[in-house]
């Protein structure tokens, strides 16, 4: 589509129908304001994180009345209610209308949250606008809308300003992370890998302190940080009565980072769920006292029947020293005493305070019950078109209301950060984020018998290949040839050695779920585990004429880093052992991790003429081209005895992380896991059925 310099949206364009003005008022306005007592002070460093975690008991109601009508969706299959709140969902169609007329980079969900933070509250600071100078610092930001959102808003609203921005997030490059906490969808990152920063480990763990300081300092380094967002969130779907608990450790370390990078006069947007414990109370006393302003405010297009809000605080104080309170904030930093400890003293934070939070506590918990009530009885009178007639008015009003309150116009693709790239790009998301069943039925698996357990991990398998019938090499070998006109750069990526793969950009990810489920159940392990010792490995006779490596199982006593680099030099062991011309056959390699997959990317462009990718669950490397080509392997086994006895360092990936992620080679490699490791799920479920 393409980009208009102007485009001139009026109200009365929009038909604004004032039969529901009020309601278009209420579902815009979802804020409050806390209002600074000059009497309120902050309580004396000695006590901070002295005294035991303390309840209140009008906010601890608050949380009892809010748990009840969560508790009310238990029974509902996640699918099936998400889908019909989509449907009740009054700003459902302003991202649709948003795609249409101003087409925007990355637009998600995300970006227009953001885009309302940015034009509700003057989130630009005022030296910033004067200086035409700003820096950005963007903490648990995958994938990235919220930098496409900020960009967009300065191009249309600060047009001649120069901007700076750097972001952290959790690595998804790093195969240690968890899928559930991460958000692997890498499609901007990927294209502006020089402006994130994943800590001194890599991994991209804010709840790292060295990690924090690092990423501080990158901040830093680039001028006056004037702006910091933080949009972290924990996967809370099995504690779904606990989301203010489990996340509040992540806000504590993001508020932390955020409050020792900005300068005097600077805004900080995070995002934050209930405020009925003690850790989150805190937290907002010590904003207060570091903000001229806070405010927690409610997007019209963050979902209404979800805790979510945003707290944006305006204009950073410079009266207040906290490097006096930094040794005592690092000592809970990412650590279980966080959780143990309360902030502050219950005695020590001042009763109007309090009285503000409980207002305010009760405002969006109001807010919540109210949607989720609306939403349970419009799934009961689905059958009632005026209900429905309503809500499809509502929609298409908050759409055209969203785009004119907001001014929103498009920008050229040249004012955009990837200049249009985005728009053309279909890479595909291998980690998509849903779930299946409802609460109850997750929380009846950990109770069921083994045979129970089977049927249902049987079941899920043959969803996903129902779903996702493209994703299997579905020919005997795929095979690719070395590319001669290849130029390797070696490029070292180290950081915390694996202890566990956990994830994989070269997988789809529900098929590896389902495998470490399996493997997750003790009882299913030990068949698994007794019946291969008793296979017998039988190799065909075509495979006979050529050399065959076998590497070993991985045996999960090791640290996976001290497997693969083993394997490593199994490998080059055997690669030196070969004749010109002959054929290798790599049995059991893993090709999970950027370590492994970036070397078979070298011997496929570099060593062999041509690599096929068998769905038998071999690789065979064709027609070796001498031992000569083997230099850079011989690079990277030095490189790798280096950091050998580093506990806290290893080798990750020993090329750019764009040369293997994307491509033909990078859709051969996701293809062959996604044969391998289905292969596995049934294989593995079938012996386990012929067991029990």
């Amino acid at each position: 589509m393409f980009h208009k310099k102007e485009a001139m949206f009026s109200r009365q364009k929009f038909l604004r129908n004032d039969e529901f003005d009020d309601e278009l008022n209420d579902l815009f306005n979802k804020k409050y304001q806390f209002r600074y007592n000059s009497e309120w002070k902050l309580p004396d460093r000695d006590s901070w994180f002295s005294a035991p975690p303390w309840k209140v008991k009008a906010l601890d109601s608050l949380k009892t009345r809010l748990n009840f009508h969560k508790s009310q969706l238990n029974d509902f299959s996640i699918e099936e209610w998400s889908s019909h709140t989509r449907r009740r969902n009054p700003a459902g169609e302003v991202g649709w209308k948003v795609r249409c007329l101003i087409n925007p980079e990355f637009l998600t969900q995300a970006w227009t949250k953001f885009y309302e933070c940015a034009c509700t509250y003057s989130i630009v600071p005022k030296e910033a606008s004067e200086l035409k100078k700003i820096v950005t610092l963007h903490l648990c930001e995958a994938p990235g809308a919220f930098i496409t959102s900020l960009n967009h808003y300065l191009k249309l609203n600060h047009r001649d300003m120069q901007w700076k921005w750097v972001a952290n997030t959790l690595n998804p490059y790093y195969e240690g992370n968890s899928p559930s906490n991460m958000i692997s969808d890498d499609r901007f990152m990927y294209h502006t890998l020089d402006n994130w920063h994943f800590g001194v480990d890599n991994t991209g763990n804010l709840m790292d302190w060295e990690n924090s300081q690092a990423i501080i300092n990158k901040a830093k380094g680039l001028g006056k940080v004037m702006l910091v967002t933080a949009d972290g969130s924990i996967d809370c779907l099995q504690r779904p009565d606990a989301q203010e608990e489990v996340t509040s450790p992540l806000h504590y370390c993001e508020i932390v980072t955020a409050l020792q990078t900005l300068s005097p006069g600077g805004t900080l947007i995070f995002k934050l769920f209930t405020i009925f414990e003690h850790s989150t109370v805190s937290l907002l006393y010590l904003i207060n006292h570091m903000f001229q302003e806070v405010n927690l405010y409610k997007p019209v297009t963050s979902r209404q029947g979800n805790s979510e809000v945003y707290a944006v605080c305006l204009r950073y104080k410079d009266n207040i020293n906290l490097n006096i309170y930094l040794s005592t904030l690092k000592t809970t930093y990412g650590t279980e005493l966080y959780s143990k400890t309360a902030l502050f003293p219950l005695e020590a934070i001042p009763e109007s305070f309090l009285k503000q939070v409980e207002e305010c506590a009760y405002y969006f918990c109001s807010i919540q019950c109210q949607v989720i009530n609306n939403n349970l009885q419009a799934y009961l009178m689905q059958k009632n078109i005026a209900l429905h007639r309503d809500i499809k008015k509502i929609r298409g009003l908050v759409a055209s209301e969203f785009l004119w309150k907001y001014d929103l116009k498009p920008i050229e693709f040249e004012q955009e950060i990837l200049k249009g790239a985005l728009h053309e790009e279909n890479k595909i998301n291998t980690n998509p984020r849903y779930h299946r069943g409802s609460y109850t039925e997750r929380q009846l698996y950990s109770k069921m018998s083994l045979k129970e357990k089977l049927k249902n991990l049987n079941g899920f398998l043959q969803a996903e290949l129902l779903s996702n019938p493209l994703i299997l090499i579905n020919e005997p070998i795929r095979w690719m040839f070395k590319n001669d006109n290849l130029k390797l750069d070696i490029v070292f990526t180290c950081g915390l050695p694996l202890q566990k793969v956990n994830s994989s950009k070269f997988i789809f990810v529900p098929i590896f779920k389902l495998y470490q489920q399996i493997l997750a159940e003790e009882e299913f392990k030990e068949i698994i585990l007794y019946k291969q010792s008793r296979a017998q490995h039988n190799v065909s006779d075509t495979e006979s004429i050529s050399k065959i490596l076998m590497l070993p199982e991985y045996q999960y006593k090791d640290s996976y880093n001290v497997y693969e680099k083993n394997c490593f030099k199994t490998l080059l062991s055997m690669l030196k052992a070969l004749c010109k011309g002959e054929t290798l056959i790599l049995k059991k390699f893993n090709t999970l991790t950027h370590f492994n997959v970036s070397i078979l990317y070298i011997l496929s462009n570099m060593c062999f003429e041509k690599t096929g990718f068998a769905s038998c669950g071999s690789i065979i490397l064709s027609n070796f081209q001498g031992e000569s080509m083997l230099n850079f392997l011989d690079i990277i086994d030095i490189e790798c005895d280096k950091v050998r006895c580093d506990k806290s360092k290893d080798v990750l990936n020993n090329l750019p992380v764009q040369a293997i992620n994307d491509g033909v080679f990078f859709n051969n490699i996701v293809f062959y896991n996604n044969t391998f490791y289905r292969n596995k799920c049934m294989e593995y479920l079938y012996t386990i059925e012929q067991s029990l």
